[in-house]
């Protein structure tokens, strides 16, 4: 597998988290609530602006039901 760069990496990571989000009819209200994240800050990652980390990774994935995988 080819190594990609952090910036890359951190817009695709947010790209998927919001596609997911939207499959599922969640508004990034809804799921500040689910996880006890500010929507501003999940809004940021979704848009690849801010980096998290692997544990704040895995609350965004259990408050979107799915694994982290």
């Amino acid at each position: 597998m080819k190594m990609i760069d952090k910036d890359t990496f951190t817009l695709k990571l947010g790209a998927q988290l919001r596609k997911i989000r939207k499959e599922k009819d969640i508004s990034l209200s809804e799921l500040g609530l689910r996880g006890d994240f500010d929507k501003h800050a999940l809004s940021k990652i979704e848009n690849g602006k801010k980096e998290i980390t692997v544990y704040s990774l895995q609350k965004i994935c259990h408050s979107l039901e799915i694994t982290i995988e």
